[in-house]
């Protein structure tokens, strides 16, 4: 990569920043720097479908963009500091960054199997080209590659699998907000907060 080319980067990785920090809506934030096509990453969401049944609301760059706005107005109502707002908006904006790799049509459906772990892969290497900061970086990963880990529990999480989800090296809160946003922007497909049975048992766990 040449110095040009890192600089390009760096001055997007500053667009970015900004943007998800706030004030702001983060989508059109985003729209208006023209982080969507300048970031190929980014980009490549609007070019992959999502089955219909589970995100009647769109492709992936539709589902993501309002996954942020919708991390964004959590912490502004929470009164969080920019950094923390950078988390949040950062992990979800970047939660399905992995199914361009990972999409597929199988027996008339379209699936992503493994776009969470991938997604972490990416977000370590878009992280690092865009000049974030490892700590961002290494937390917002860190809630990517998990952010599905409630799909494989029916009901209520046993203290091991809250445990182990808190080894994975990120805030269980964090993690919840996420996966509340990814929930909640699938319109008319939006289910229940599949974070509460986590968060009740994690606060029935001793420190």
């Amino acid at each position: 990569m040449s110095a040009a080319t890192s600089r390009t980067d760096r001055e997007r990785g500053e667009r970015l920043r900004a943007s998800l920090r706030g004030p702001g809506v983060p989508s059109r934030r985003l729209r208006d720097e023209l982080l969507v096509d300048e970031i190929p990453e980014h980009a490549a969401l609007a070019s992959t479908p999502q089955d219909p049944s589970w995100h009647p609301e769109g492709d992936v760059l539709v589902h993501s963009l309002w996954a942020a706005d919708l991390a964004a107005l959590h912490a502004d109502g929470a009164d969080a500091s920019a950094d923390a707002r950078e988390l949040l908006v950062l992990a979800a904006l970047w939660h399905d960054i992995g199914k361009p790799d990972t999409t597929a049509r199988r027996d008339g459906r379209i699936t992503s199997y493994g776009h969470a772990e991938r997604g972490a892969e990416i977000a370590v290497a878009l992280g690092r080209r865009l000049g974030l900061p490892q700590p961002l970086v290494r937390a917002a990963s860190a809630i990517i590659a998990t952010h599905m880990a409630h799909v494989s529990v029916r009901g209520r999480p046993s203290a091991k699998a809250v445990r182990r989800l808190r080894a994975a090296g990120t805030s269980l809160d964090d993690w919840a907000v996420v996966v509340r946003c990814d929930g909640d922007a699938r319109g008319a497909a939006a289910r229940p907060d599949a974070s509460v049975p986590w968060l009740l048992v994690a606060h029935s766990l001793p420190d």
